[in-house]
């Protein structure tokens, strides 16, 4: 088959082939007119819910404002860096960054707008292509009438509104596996050319670019293609450089420009290492509200009746049906692996989005109709009435939260229904934006504490600078992205949990609670790396104790914490850049006691 959208009839609605009348061919383009219509109606219905109550739940979160301000620092001219002077690499998702970068440079308005909307329309898009590329796949097998069944699982669930925008990156993720999906089962790939095979293995490879744990995914897919399409050992070869030509050429900037292999959110999360306790609790963090495992047991009680009642006729849609699902499962395993998300639902939404590619749409059967009318049944009481609190699991201890509703909490920070702008999110903080641009336009090389995330630090006068750091002003707070809303982009932004913080990312954990959220630098280490010596005794003991401070200053200049340290603040030369390059994993690995003394024991050998 060559994947054609005609709809195979059954036999009772073929006209006779022999001896064609007008009237039966007539009828037989009537038929097909009918089930294009029918098709296009079983799409666009659940585009149309999420395009609605994405906008509806439109938002950006603080993470998300992480991005804006990374892009509007390409786009001043000061490369890609989060604060100027030190190269880390804050977004994850480096190819939302740099979308990012072409749309505000292009795009009049709110930066912050723009990736709100620039995530909605992706989202939006990318569920149109998965749903057409199961029509696609479903037509060379069957002209029955589909219904939008694993759809409607998907638009019904309130993280999936949430996060269609958010200014995350998870819109061009949708995008991009919709996409994928979209060119793996048009049509038979065994008549592609060569050069059409090696464009599909590019656009597969990008999701290592959107996320690094797409390229697990990106593996399975193209791992697909290769079965279906036949391909000689040159021709494998060929799709596999394809694939993996940009990602690899990012990789080798990202280790020889910031020193690490990865995202430092990455290495602040300790990515590498498996908590399989939190990430089971993530997963019935998700299932709990919503009882998600009704809708999975529905799709996989249809999908069991249909196979029942005829198994693919081709070896192909078996192969290209099981891509996803397969990659989903990769995917979940990653998730539970690392200890999930501190956002609810966030890291679920890829993984359901791949599950249910195969079954976006299901074809009526009379086995399959009694299961099959029970999904919108659960569909219309999810959307309508299945709700997640603030807090969605809690921590170890009283008080201690591992998991939550990241857009209700900012709906209740920002008062604003839709807190879509740079402005709502400042005002959290009011005040604070002025003295910072005021800082900045009397040429003040100042450090200021915030004390709404220090608090032991409130009252504290704003501090000088150290002489070598090349920021004009700095901020040093608990959230890295209303921080870089508030401080100009000629100003430093410290993050206390170690997303911007070379020196936070790598200290050992100081408490287990949610992801990202378990490394929170004492305040010496910030004052040791960015305050004037001649300022030191303003700092409460109760904050941060005089010993405590010289401690991590001696550290700083000592060892392997020395060259991490200059790995990011040294001006780029192409001897800094091998050295990045060649102890980049070393890097990756150094741990750092949060407690200052012990830092200095362990890298100065005192």
């Amino acid at each position: 088959m060559t994947g054609t959208t005609t709809p195979t009839l059954t036999s009772d609605a073929l006209p006779d082939v022999t001896a064609p009348s007008e009237p039966a061919a007539g009828a037989g383009r009537g038929l097909a007119r009918r089930t294009r219509l029918l098709d296009h109606l079983a799409i666009t219905l659940p585009v149309l819910i999420l395009a609605g109550m994405g906008w509806h739940r439109r938002w950006i979160t603080d993470d998300g404002l992480i991005y804006v301000r990374a892009a509007r620092q390409i786009l001043a001219g000061n490369g890609p860096v989060y604060s100027p002077g030190e190269r880390v690499e804050t977004s994850t998702g480096t190819l939302w960054q740099w979308l990012l970068v072409l749309l505000d440079a292009f795009v009049p308005g709110d930066p912050t707008r723009v990736a709100v909307y620039a995530g909605l329309v992706l989202s939006v898009a990318g569920l149109w292509l998965a749903l057409s590329g199961t029509r696609r796949l479903l037509r060379a097998e069957t002209g029955r009438v589909l219904v939008p069944a694993g759809a409607l699982v998907l638009v019904a669930l309130p993280p999936v509104w949430d996060f269609a925008t958010s200014g995350l990156e998870t819109g061009l993720l949708v995008a991009w596996i919709g996409l994928s999906w979209w060119l793996l089962v048009g049509g038979d790939p065994r008549a592609w050319s060569t050069r059409y095979r090696l464009g599909v293995a590019a656009v597969f490879g990008l999701g290592f670019l959107i996320r690094p744990e797409l390229a697990a995914t990106a593996l399975v897919f193209l791992i697909a293609l290769i079965l279906v399409s036949g391909s000689g050992r040159r021709a494998v070869v060929a799709m596999f450089l394809a694939a993996g030509a940009l990602p690899l050429a990012y990789q080798v900037f990202r280790m020889g420009f910031y020193g690490l292999p990865y995202p430092m959110p990455a290495v602040a999360k300790s990515a590498t290492r498996l908590y399989w306790g939190r990430g089971w609790d993530y997963l019935l963090d998700v299932d709990r509200p919503y009882r998600l495992w009704m809708p999975t047991l529905l799709i996989l009680a249809v999908v069991a009746l249909l196979l029942l009642r005829r198994r693919p006729r081709e070896r192909r849609t078996s192969i290209v049906g099981a891509a996803p699902v397969v990659a989903a499962l990769v995917q979940a395993l990653y998730v539970v692996g690392v200890g999930g998300d501190f956002m609810h639902g966030r890291m679920w939404v890829p993984v359901l989005v791949l599950i249910l590619l195969p079954a976006l749409l299901v074809p009526v059967d009379r086995r399959a109709a009694a299961v099959l009318v029970l999904v919108p049944v659960w569909a219309v009481w999810c959307g309508v009435s299945l709700r997640s609190g603030l807090t969605t699991t809690d921590g170890p201890r009283p008080g201690v939260y591992q998991t939550w509703n990241e857009r209700m909490v900012y709906v209740n920070w920002t008062r604003t229904t839709n807190p879509t702008t740079s402005y709502a999110h400042s005002e959290t903080l009011p005040g604070l934006r002025a003295e910072l641009f005021r800082m900045d336009a009397q040429g003040r090389h100042l450090l200021v504490l915030d004390g709404n995330h220090l608090s032991a630090a409130g009252g504290v006068p704003p501090l000088p600078l150290r002489p070598e750091v090349r920021a004009a002003e700095g901020l040093v707070m608990g959230r890295l992205g209303v921080g870089g809303v508030v401080t100009p982009l000629s100003g430093i932004v410290v993050d206390v949990w170690g997303l911007s913080n070379t020196v936070g990312a790598h200290i050992e954990r100081t408490q287990h609670v949610a992801a990202g959220h378990e490394k929170l630098l004492p305040l010496a280490w910030n004052v040791a790396l960015y305050v004037d010596p001649a300022a030191w005794s303003q700092i409460p003991p109760n904050a941060a104790s005089p010993e405590d401070i010289r401690a991590a200053r001696a550290a700083l200049d000592c060892g392997d914490l020395k060259e991490l340290v200059r790995s990011t603040t040294e001006p780029m030369t192409p001897g800094r850049f091998l050295r990045n390059l060649t102890g980049s994993f070393d890097r990756a690995r150094l741990t750092i006691p949060a407690d200052p003394k012990a830092a200095e024991r362990k890298f100065c050998r005192r």
